[in-house]
């Protein structure tokens, strides 16, 4: 029996495979788009589809849940839809026989691959029985091979035929072009080994157990452009890098486990990362602002220009009370729709311990802020007419017990538009009373690259925040108030030069020393050797400074009636992942009541403090580094490990996506990727 090429599928029967690529909604019909080449679905989602095939013949095709429920796939009208994101539709098709059209060279490997078209079902059937025809034929069974190999078999409606090649001792199925020259492709059964990106890591982790939500800032429509990555691309690869540390660091307890003879831990949840994107709804094409702005905009230095427009305008029409609402709404509208369709997708999600988190990226940042203030205000208790509003969430800290009213002619800045219509002193001003808030409490709420300092000083946050401070003032370094999320981080980049800080402005106004922000570290780990030895150098040099003025007398010190941060605190305190910290008596003498205290913002509740800042690299210069800090937020990698510490809890459950109603997957599908959002 002679041996066969290009047979990857040696079943009896072949399984069919099921591909997609993106589709070319400006392609004339029966074009094919060039561009894009079918690629495989994940091999569980194969099963899946073929499972649901062979019960659609009792029981008619439904849409199926692909790509752990990220996409819903339909059989029939061969499309796949993104769930959460707004991505182009796929098409869907499937095949068992492949025409090999050309190499390319894989970028992984550097090998050279075959570039596979799927035959349609007829012309696969003809190809199939042909083979069938000929494995037998060459069986002991059979009278040869010879006779077959002389046959053409034509495919209906087209210009080719199938026949039986032989070269170098090996059989292979041939398509060949009727015409007089000669155009032939090899024809290859099943399509191969091959993984999927991420497909592996699925595998291996749990279902789904916490949910991100990431709100891009400034520059989408920049950063969106050709050989520029968007941000739902950003989030794929955040989400496979994640898979793999979480994975990586998963094995690690395993070998511990190990060594000390323990149950092996069980594989973490997957965490999704779901981007809301609201730059192109509130800037389309029609808009009046967007006309006007490209009318006025001179012709001259357009790149330069453009960068103007797309990125550094968006923070000054957030500062417009109107263009502010209409961001918040369609963010808020985006969370409500993913959220909704999330919850269809796993009806069990939120009532088995799901969780639900906040990412906020530059300006994005500031509208989550906003919107855990607009839901503070909402919040039944401690809503009181000027505008200083202090609720206190089950998840707070003992910051947030303060119940406090302010007369109305001691805090100027109450009466401003954001205070009559629901903003908070802190909050966004509005035109008008925003009625939808979030959906729930953040787990979490991350603020990278922010600019809240900045815009909380130009709403003079800092004076209400110390009219707070004062009806308690045996609590000086503890914040204000709190905000409807049970953690709060502020991690920046040093070099950054659109972040800042927001830890100064819950102290004193007129502190002197402020507290150096936290190191981003992994929970249970310190700084880098190269910035600790830094750290030393600056203690040094500060005592140094110190000898000069150990003789100064401290009347002399305390008479400015300033309160050194310094007096405070020695070090940062934080629960998850901070480190503990040690406090010095202030000179302050509203604290010399209460004794020794720890720094504390609660303002999400269980995190101690605000700011962190990245560590440093061995050779970094800021100005250098200023030019990308602000838009690698997202590969770097302590961050990712910081995000994964403090997503690292466990949900003991399993969530069978199968399950799900096919009604239910109708209803998703309906829906077009584009008009949810």
């Amino acid at each position: 029996m002679g041996k066969w090429a290009f047979i990857e599928d040696q079943n009896l029967l072949p399984t069919r495979v099921w591909l997609s690529r993106t589709k070319n909604e400006d392609a004339k019909e029966d074009t094919v788009n060039k561009e894009e080449e079918w690629k495989p679905l994940r091999k569980v989602d194969i099963k899946t589809l073929n499972d649901a095939k062979s019960k659609s013949v009792e029981y008619g095709n439904h849409p199926v849940l692909i790509e752990s429920g990220r996409a819903t796939a339909d059989p029939d009208f061969g499309i796949i839809r993104a769930n959460f994101v707004p991505r182009p539709p796929r098409e869907l098709t499937s095949c068992t026989w492949f025409a090999v059209t050309e190499e390319r060279k894989d970028p992984r490997t550097g090998k050279l691959q075959p570039v596979l078209e799927p035959l349609p079902d007829d012309q696969s059937e003809k190809v199939e029985e042909m083979y069938q025809r000929a494995i037998y034929a060459d069986s002991i069974y059979g009278e040869g091979i010879d006779p077959l190999m002389k046959e053409k078999v034509e495919m209906d409606e087209t210009e080719y035929h199938v026949e039986v090649c032989k070269e170098n001792g090996n059989y292979f199925m041939k398509k060949v072009y009727n015409g007089w020259f000669s155009k032939s492709f090899v024809l290859q059964r099943g399509y191969g080994s091959y993984v999927s990106d991420g497909e592996e890591e699925e595998e291996i982790l749990g279902p789904v157990g916490h949910v991100i939500f990431v709100v891009h800032g400034i520059g989408e429509n920049y950063f969106s452009k050709d050989k520029t990555s968007s941000m739902v691309e950003q989030m794929d690869q955040l989400r496979l890098t994640f898979q793999r540390r979480q994975i990586a660091d998963w094995k690690k307890k395993c070998e511990v486990a190990k060594k000390k003879k323990e149950p092996e831990p069980v594989p973490p949840n997957r965490v999704e990362f779901l981007p809301i994107l609201w730059y192109d709804r509130v800037h389309s094409a029609s808009n009046d602002m967007t006309r006007s702005l490209k009318g006025v905009t001179l012709n001259t230095i357009p790149a330069l220009r453009s960068i103007a427009n797309d990125v550094v305008l968006d923070v000054l029409l957030y500062l417009t009370p109107n263009y502010c609402y209409d961001v918040l709404e369609s963010v808020t509208d985006q969370i409500y729709s993913v959220y909704g369709v999330f919850n269809k997708v796993f009806p069990d999600y939120a009532s088995r311990g799901g969780k639900f988190s906040l990412i906020g990226h530059s300006l994005g940042s500031v509208i989550c802020w906003d919107l855990l203030s607009l839901k503070k205000n909402m919040m039944q208790n401690g809503n009181n007419e000027h505008g200083v509003h202090i609720t206190t969430s089950k998840t707070a800290g003992d910051a947030a017990n303060i119940n406090y009213k302010q007369p109305s002619n001691e805090i100027e800045v109450a009466g401003s538009p954001s205070n009559d219509n629901g903003g908070g002193a802190w909050g966004p001003s509005l035109p008008k009373p925003f009625e939808n808030v979030l959906p729930f409490e953040p787990d979490f709420t991350m603020f990278i690259g922010s600019p809240i300092g900045l815009f909380l000083s130009l709403r003079r946050a800092h004076p209400v925040f110390d009219s707070i401070r004062d009806v308690h003032p045996q609590r000086p370094t503890v914040s204000p108030f709190t905000l409807p999320t049970r953690a709060m981080y502020n991690i920046f980049s040093p070099s950054d030069p659109v972040a800042y800080r927001i830890e100064p402005l819950l102290l004193t106004q007129g502190t002197e020393e402020l507290p150096d922000p936290m190191y981003l570290t992994r929970l249970g780990e310190g700084v880098r050797f190269h910035v600790k030895a830094k750290q030393l150098g600056d203690e040094i040099k500060k005592k140094m400074s110190w000898s000069l003025f150990s003789n100064v007398p401290k009347e002399k010190a305390s008479s400015t009636g300033k309160t050194p941060a310094s007096d405070m605190l020695e070090n940062g305190s934080d629960e998850q992942p901070e480190k503990k910290n040690r406090v010095s008596k202030s000179k302050d003498k509203a604290s010399s009541d209460s004794g020794d205290k720890t720094l504390r913002f609660p303002l999400g509740g269980r995190s101690n403090r605000l700011d962190y800042q990245l560590q440093p690299g061995v050779i970094d210069n800021e100005y250098l580094s200023a030019v990308t800090a602000h838009s690698t937020y997202f590969q770097n990698t302590d961050i990712i490990d910081f995000v994964l510490d403090s997503s690292r809890q466990r949900l003991n459950f399993r969530l069978e996506i199968d399950d799900l109603s096919s009604d239910d997957l109708s209803s998703i599908l309906v829906q077009d990727s584009y008009s949810k959002f």
